[in-house]
């Protein structure tokens, strides 16, 4: 067995090699660690397979670019193809007009008055309305068991201050 034979059967290895650790990239996504094997054993496969420094790098070009055509391709096609249509992309929306809310609406509490139930520093427990509520103030300390009023709600916050007396 002379030398171009084996470089030939090496070169056969590292792209039958590759092409699995590619698969097995795309079938388990990781760190891309088999990806990367993957990439470079095409590469030396390439490189195996050129008789000169030119012919290896137009090789590379020419496979670069029909590597990227059909990736552009599957790419294109995922959308409308059967993994698209599968379990592991998610179709469904939990819609509001379906029931679905993230957290509860506290708009309701806007101007309304309540008693600190904890220090609020700023963050703490309020009563607003006989309901138990977080609250948070603009930055101020509010003490335990004082009268507040809700100045503002934004997402799952309830912004308060102190009531004057």
């Amino acid at each position: 067995m002379g030398l171009f034979e084996t470089i030939e059967t090496v070169s056969v290895v590292l792209f039958i090699v590759g092409m699995i650790f590619l698969l097995i990239e795309l079938f388990a996504p990781g760190f891309g660690i088999f990806g990367g094997l993957g990439l470079v054993a095409l590469v030396l496969c390439i490189v195996f397979q050129a008789h000169s420094v030119a012919e290896g790098a137009l090789l590379f070009l020419i496979i670069g670019g029909i590597v990227t055509i059909l990736a552009l391709i599957a790419a294109r096609s995922f959308k409308r193809g059967w993994l698209y249509k599968s379990s592991l992309v998610l179709k469904d929306a939990e819609e509001k007009d379906a029931g679905y809310v993230a957290r509860d609406d506290y708009s309701r509490f806007t101007g309304k008055n309540g008693i600190s139930l904890t220090p609020l520093r700023p963050a703490g427990t309020a009563e607003i309305e006989s309901e138990k509520a977080d609250v948070v103030t603009e930055g101020e300390f509010i003490p335990k068991g004082v009268r507040i009023q809700v100045l503002n709600t934004v997402g799952g916050r309830i912004i308060v201050k102190q009531v004057e007396d």
